[in-house]
């Protein structure tokens, strides 16, 4: 019997760890990959509202005075759900470029789903605690950590082409490459304002989030990998 360490140490290995694109294995690797991102960004957008709740009450002033104090729930529900389908969307376009897999990029999608799923309850401690400094930091830090894994997942599958098309320009690799390393960076400078200012820590992480996914939008439009996809498709 080989020895454990020695086994998990095999896993990592370069060439050898590929699965062949032409092989069964790919298939659960890169299609069930991708349902399993999509089923997981499912149920963590659905656990968002989950945790907004009202108790029953018999006059309308105690009703509305629920809904007043919901209002920092809501917020952090709203504002959680877009960064979520913000980072689904650039997700979603970086599977279009790769075109192989192996277990360190299975891993690194996993350990990227770890902390979204960890986003609903950054998102009540952050409902519940709206003026409170620790629940901003903690909830940037999740985004920054979130941001992070996206950049080496995207370092480790475009580096001498691991498992992408060794055709695909690189000119696109280094712009999206500058658009990952951009994200964490001002995730970690909006925890720093948040010092200063919640209001505006807050609003810089949506908006980090949605010029990242705009700017991948517009490369993903622009890629020969995004025709040929399109093609495909149709």
């Amino acid at each position: 019997m080989r020895f454990f360490p020695l086994r998990f140490v095999n896993l990592f290995k370069g060439a050898r760890n590929i699965i062949p694109s032409e092989s069964i294995d790919s298939d659960i690797s890169n299609h069930r990959l991708d349902t399993l991102v999509d089923g997981v960004f499912a149920i963590v957008l659905t656990l968002l509202i989950i945790d907004i709740k009202i108790s029953h009450v018999d006059l309308d002033s105690e009703l509305t005075k629920q809904l007043i104090e919901l209002i920092p729930k809501f917020f952090a529900y709203f504002l959680s759900f877009i960064i979520l389908g913000l980072l689904w969307f650039s997700h979603q376009l970086v599977s279009h470029y790769v075109i192989r897999s192996d277990r360190v990029h299975i891993w690194l999608n996993l350990l990227f789903l770890m902390f979204i799923a960890l986003i609903p309850f950054s998102a009540s401690l952050l409902g519940e605690n709206l003026t409170h400094n620790s629940a901003t930091i903690f909830y940037g830090v999740n985004l920054l950590i979130t941001g992070i894994i996206q950049y080496v997942h995207w370092e480790y599958v475009t580096q001498k082409n691991r498992l992408i098309d060794k055709n695909l320009d690189r000119r696109l690799v280094r712009a999206v490459q500058k658009i990952f390393l951009l994200l964490p960076l001002t995730y970690a400078i909006a925890i720093e304002v948040s010092f200063f200012s919640i209001p505006t820590s807050l609003a810089l992480y949506s908006l980090i989030t949605l010029v990242g996914a705009l700017n991948m939008n517009g490369l993903f439009h622009q890629s020969p990998r995004h025709d040929s996809t399109k093609e495909i498709d149709s």
